[in-house]
């Protein structure tokens, strides 16, 4: 005290400092109000420019109960000067928009903003907020920011905390040097900021040396090398980093990532490009906990040095390419997730896992394993909530039928294991289960009542693909109120359809053998049910009227069952499927009212009457339409041609007449290369479970995956006549086109060659005459072709592809010639002499040439032979020793020379012979 008083000045300082405070707190404090008026002021004025619709800024006001604006929603105050320095308006539950007022800067002492969460239309960060200079904190993130990120944020010199992360891409920045200014920086997430252009991101990081958490998710991030080690100067206080989903490579990022300290506990590098091993250099981070290499190509085994950090508590290694076997686990004790699925590990499970005290969460989804599991197992899993061995077709259980887990399970996922014959017992002691699927897993068995014992906390169940038999009986009351699927499909259920659950989201029953009606569907009209399948079924009797009363429904199969009567009213959202049964009557005027159907399948029953004109006009989002074996009659109406997400049309096998509408072209997701419309349509999250049976090349197939990629038409066995519109060409995208078996007529489209996408085309048993355009040689996707019987004439065009397609395609056609049909046309008979082809081309007829050698050659050597034949063997050979070698001499080399000839001749005659094939 004595020291402070000889230092006079410093005792004004602290007085003048006091006073300024006591003068700042009584005009603050004035009636009691700590809210100096300035800012109140600028607070006011930046309210005005933002749009509150729900009310998170209802306590700001001029009005005198809020004129302390140190209470206000999300403003906090200095205890001591009074100055706002905090504003957190995030809107995670509230979301501002409007715009950001440059009122902000008179709040100069602010160091926190938050923003996140809010929606400002794709506006711009504001330039200014560089200017809050005493900025720790600020948080921008997912409030619909667009466009580049302003640099002046690098002026934020003590900012420690910054947020901007986007949506899709929507915020950019081509340069990341003005990060590089921010000395302080200790949280840095750009998380799904385009960063493309940003070649120095690498080295801008580096600098930032006291970055303690990076997510740069998502960003698209360039593959950069990593600096040389002399260069290095990381941040030693980074422990968290996230580089998801930027396709970068192994030699960008594990260089980089072994480079810092030990100290890195967290690293997130899922969906990239690295490839090749995990390095064992991995091991060498003493403090890793958490580590998510998922959906890479790694390959190779698991490094025993990772399997053994005893810090490590998250091991994610999904989706990649990895093989060999699981590593002894015994020394991971604070694991508590461990996800493995979809590699190629094989082998057993190792019992190490057993030994894991605290693990959560084991996922072994999608391997090669082959193993017998055991309670060795799971013998100290207390922990244990989550468990998938889904897709491992080599796993098999071997448990005591007392066997009493230690665990609680949430989640058990067994689907495509060895779980049968019997239902598994000891599943009775969960009593904590909500999802269980046990489908595909070869079991044998009626279906357990314990079971809707457990069901108060069930929330999927899914048993689907075994063989199951027996009666169920009602279940309506057994499910929990948050019930979503239950999927009994492909067993053999028998007896009535059970009460359903009302409170089930999805529903499927389909492909056992319940028989019988379904009226007592009618007894729950206040359901939630959105998807209800009992395809495949022994169904019968009419539909019940309720069906227009269930307000939620977006998927109903009832596909190939005996139904039959009048079609009542329906009120479907989405997907509508009755094919196969024994429906009668017309199409019911109440599909009016379901004006989203993307999906109609009527085919295989017995209706009648007119096309309705009013379904053009009312199903603007159907993709799909097949009306196939029925009796319908009349023309097809040109209102059809405003579906224009129509990819499917088939009114195949009816009655139909009159011509095909011209307006085709209209149908323009059969035009759009890159079209999206099945996509957009069928958005409803449940498209998985589209399906739907189509006749290709003659044959019934069920479409499932690739459905959306289908593009036909399908008009054939009606009675249509005209001529084939020009303007059906336009469809480039079509691939399958069957018109067959009508009775149209005319000649084909000369720009037919236009469908390129062409897999199948079938025009056979018509009338159609005149000749086969040459366009139809260029359609190389084609792979079935069929104009059988029609009057076409003239030649066939010569390609090799239309050849190979059979001479079937062509036959039934009288005035058809050319391969591959076995009829040659007028004047190729022609051509076809060896001797005109021969004087065409310049070349000696090789019979001509083969004459003249046998007369200079053969007929001389006969003369030659007989003349000394006859004197020299009776006269000379008889008196004359030498003349009788001599003789003997000259008939030898007088042999070899006609012998010469000879073969000189056949050569001769085979490169003549080849020379004409060719031609």
């Amino acid at each position: 005290m004595i020291k402070f008083f000889q230092h006079p000045h410093l005792l004004v300082i602290v007085l003048l400092l006091g006073l300024r405070t006591t003068c700042e707190q009584s005009i603050g404090t004035k009636d009691g109000i700590r809210c100096l008026e300035k800012e109140r002021e600028a607070l006011l004025r930046f309210k005005d420019e933002l749009i509150d619709d729900y009310g998170q800024l209802s306590s700001w006001g001029n009005q005198k109960d809020k004129e302390e604006c140190c209470k206000w929603s999300g403003v906090l105050c200095d205890n001591l000067t009074n100055h706002i320095i905090q504003l957190d308006l995030h809107g995670a539950s509230a979301p501002l928009g409007g715009n950001i007022s440059v009122w902000l800067l008179e709040i100069q002492h602010l160091k926190y903003l938050d923003l996140s969460l809010n929606s400002f239309n794709h506006r711009r960060i504001p330039q200014f907020i560089g200017s809050l200079g005493k900025l720790q904190y600020l948080d921008l993130s997912d409030s619909w920011f667009s466009g580049e990120i302003p640099h002046h944020l690098g002026n934020l010199s003590e900012l420690q905390f910054l947020g901007l992360s986007a949506y899709a891409g929507m915020l950019t920045s081509t340069n990341l040097d003005w990060l590089s200014r921010l000395h302080s920086l200790r949280y840095l997430r750009l998380s799904s900021v385009n960063l493309t252009m940003a070649t120095n991101w690498l080295q801008t990081i580096n600098k930032l040396i006291q970055l303690e958490v990076l997510y740069l998710s998502d960003c698209h991030l360039p593959t950069v090398l990593p600096p040389s080690p002399s260069t290095f100067n990381a941040s030693n206080s980074l422990y968290k980093l996230d580089l998801f989903g930027n396709d970068l490579s192994s030699s960008c990022v594990f260089p980089w990532l072994f480079n810092f300290s030990s100290g890195l506990s967290y690293i997130e590098l899922g969906s990239n490009k690295l490839q090749g091993p995990i390095p064992d250099d991995i091991g060498n981070l003493l403090s890793l906990s958490y580590l998510s290499l998922s959906q890479n190509q790694l390959e190779g085994e698991i490094p025993m040095a990772l399997g053994n950090r005893s810090s490590l508590s998250y091991l994610d290694l999904t989706n990649n390419q990895l093989t060999g076997t699981v590593p002894d686990l015994v020394l991971s004790f604070s694991l508590k997730n461990l996800y493995l699925d979809h590699n190629m590990f094989n082998g057993t499970v190792t019992q190490s896992i057993g030994s894991l005290y605290k693990l959560e969460c084991l996922g072994l989804h999608s391997n090669h394993f082959d193993d017998i599991i055991t309670e060795s197992h799971f013998f100290n899993l207390s922990q244990l909530r989550i468990l998938d061995l889904s897709y491992n077709p080599g796993i098999s259980f071997d448990f005591s039928l007392g066997w009493n887990p230690p665990f609680q399970l949430t989640e058990v996922l067994l689907r495509g294991c060895k779980v049968g014959p019997h239902f598994p017992t000891w599943l009775r002691t969960q009593t904590r289960l909500y999802e269980l699927d046990i489908s595909n897993a070869g079991i044998l068995d009626t279906f357990p009542d314990w079971l809707w014992e457990l069901s108060s906390n069930l929330d999927d169940l899914n048993v689907s693909h075994n063989n199951f038999h027996g009666v169920l009986h009602d279940f309506s009351s057994k499910f929990s109120t948050n019930f979503r699927t239950i999927d009994l499909s492909f067993n053999h259920f028998s007896g009535s359809l059970p009460i359903l659950p009302p409170n089930a989201s999805l529903l499927d029953l389909s492909s056992n053998k319940f028989a019988g009606p379904i009226t007592n569907l009618c007894n729950e009209t206040n359901s939630s049910w959105s998807y209800l399948d009992l395809s495949n079924n022994l169904l019968s009797g009419q539909l019940p009227d309720c069906f227009a009363n269930l307000s939620n429904l977006r998927f109903l199969k009832l596909a190939h069952n005996n139904f039959s009567g009048n079609i009542h009213s329906l009120n479907i959202r989405f997907s509508l499927h009755l094919q196969n049964n024994s429906f009668t009557g017309e199409i019911p005027t109440s599909l009016r009212n379901c004006t989203s159907l993307a999906f109609i399948d009527l085919s295989r029953n017995k209706l009648t009457g007119k096309i309705p004109t009013w379904m053009g006009n009312t199903f603007t989002s159907l993709v799909f339409l097949s009306l196939r074996s029925n009796e319908f009659f009349g023309s097809i109406p040109s209102n059809l041609c405003h579906l224009s997400h129509l990819q499917v049309l088939d009114f195949s096998l009816n009655k139909i007449s009159g011509a095909i509408p011209k307006c085709l072209n209209n149908l323009t997701a059969m035009i759009e290369v890159d079209n999206e419309s099945y996509v957009s349509s069928f958005s409803s999250g449940l498209q998985s479970y589209e399906s739907a049976s189509v006749i290709w090349k003659s044959n019934e197939r069920e479409y499932i995956n690739t459905l959306r990629l289908m593009r036909l038409i399908d008009l054939s066995s009606n009675n249509l006549v005209g001529d084939i519109p020009a303007e059906i060409t336009s469809l480039v995208t079509l691939v399958g086109l069957n018109l067959s078996r009508n009775n149209l007529s005319g000649i084909l489209p000369a720009s037919i060659e236009q469908l390129r996408s062409l897999d199948f085309l079938d025009l056979s048993r018509n009338n159609f005459s005149g000749g086969i355009p040459a366009g139809v040689s260029q359609l190389d996707q084609l792979g079935v072709l069929d104009l059988s019987y029609n009057n076409l004439s003239g030649k066939i065009p010569q390609n090799i592809h239309l050849q190979t397609l059979g001479a079937s395609a062509f036959e039934g056609n009288p005035d058809l010639c050319g391969l591959p049909l076995n009829k040659t046309c007028p004047g190729d008979e022609i051509a076809q002499d060896p001797k005109i082809i021969g004087n065409a081309s310049g070349m000696k007829d090789p019979k001509e040439e083969e004459d003249k050698l046998i007369s200079d050659g053969f007929y001389i050597s006969m003369v030659v032979g007989f003349v000394f034949g006859f004197w020299g063997v009776c006269g000379t050979l008889v008196f004359n020793n030498l003349w009788r070698i001599a003789f003997f001499k000259l008939w030898n080399s007088s042999m070899d020379w006609l012998y010469v000839k000879i073969a000189i001749s056949k050569i001769r005659l085979k490169e003549a012979f080849h020379k004409f094939v060719k031609f």
